[in-house]
């Protein structure tokens, strides 16, 4: 007995306990919750009980950041007896994922800048790409000149395009509706100095066009139909705070078409300051001139010329020192201008026929 007892191995105790909890591993299936929390010290998706996902339980907690160990990798299912391998860890990430895109693609919606335009713009080329706001001037990104801007504008109009300090060389034409050119400082200079004939530096063929903070200069060789800023027939232009010049012409002209001008200066004209003339070829007559606030100086014919059916409706107008008379009017010239301030222009305050036509004619008030 004494030989027996001393065969008996000093760690016998140890290798009691070690088989015994292989024993109890092997018959729960996997390691006890205890075990898990004094292995890990943390609890995270996989260490729950396999039994409480999907089977009634309550939802596991996630932490995030955590490596995962082989044990968790491997946990078995206790009821059935499969394997989990991950299985609902990849499903809850892969809805988080999905969410995830859902949050995205809800955020580009609503922030996508080509919402207000028409699908078939945003696969248009670059001169009919749909932008509605376009920068003039010397930065990146920035068109050079406005006539580019224009051109780049969209193709049904609606452009509103900023200039920024500077002086454009350029002959501005526009033919879209709904545009707007607007000077961001004092000292916008448009300027077109040109050989050929029948080029103002603005030149406005279409409707609802406006122009404002922006300073016009103009010469071309000297023939009929010389203007400064010309709206055609069917075309309308308004002004604000707009000034016009022309070495060889008109400043402000019109011929059938419809121009509001306020807080407009139109000085140093060779021809007259403002040519307003009806349609000449059609019948009703049309063309329209608003003008309010509007100074005209030194000018080599009328201040203001207006003829040919075209109406005309205006108030505080100043006019001072042009060869020709302050207002001269031919031709059926509707309306009424009030509060016009006329002096020292060579030949009188007012002229033309347009008084003892049909009876008819404008009303001009001079204070």
């Amino acid at each position: 007995m004494m030989t027996k007892m001393m065969g008996v191995p000093r760690n016998h105790d140890a290798m009691l306990r070690s088989r015994n909890a292989r024993a109890r591993t092997t018959t729960s299936g996997a390691p006890s919750a205890l075990s898990r929390r004094e292995r890990g010290g943390k609890s995270s998706l996989l260490s729950t009980p396999p039994s409480s996902i999907g089977m009634g339980g309550s939802k596991p907690k996630t932490t995030t950041g955590r490596r995962r160990d082989d044990s968790d990798d491997t946990e078995e299912n206790p009821s059935g007896g499969e394997t989990q391998t991950r299985r609902t860890f990849v499903l809850l990430a892969s809805a988080s994922v999905a969410s995830a895109s859902e949050t995205a693609r809800a955020d580009a919606k609503e922030n996508n800048i080509f919402d207000e335009f028409p699908d078939e713009e945003r696969n248009g080329d670059e001169a009919s790409c749909g932008v509605k706001s376009l920068i003039v001037g010397p930065g990146l990104g920035e068109f050079e000149s406005v006539s580019k801007a224009l051109l780049a504008s969209a193709e049904e109009g609606g452009a509103t395009i900023e200039i920024k300090s500077g002086t454009y060389k350029e002959r501005i034409i526009v033919n879209k509706k709904n545009v707007r050119l607007i000077g961001l400082s004092e000292d916008v200079v448009v300027e077109w100095r040109t050989s050929m004939p029948y080029e103002s530096v603005l030149e406005v063929t279409s409707e609802n066009v406006s122009v404002e903070n922006v300073k016009f200069t103009h010469a071309s060789k000297s023939v009929a139909n010389n203007f400064g800023a010309f709206v055609k027939e069917g075309g309308s232009l308004m002004l604000n705070n707009v000034s016009i010049t022309s070495e060889t012409g008109s400043g402000l002209a019109t011929e059938g078409g419809s121009i509001d001008a306020e807080n407009v200066k139109i000085y140093k004209c060779k021809n007259h300051g403002v040519s307003a003339f009806g349609n000449q070829l059609e019948e009703p007559k049309s063309g329209r001139v608003t003008l309010e606030n509007v100074a005209i100086s030194n000018c080599g014919g009328d201040g203001i010329l207006l003829r040919g059916g075209v109406e005309v409706d205006s108030r505080d107008v100043k006019i001072d020192n042009c060869a020709g008379f302050g207002i001269e009017a031919f031709e059926n010239v509707q309306g009424a201008m009030k509060a016009c301030k006329i002096s020292k222009c060579k030949k009188g305050n007012v002229g033309g026929d347009n008084d003892n036509y049909d009876g008819n004619g404008v009303s001009i008030e001079l204070v």
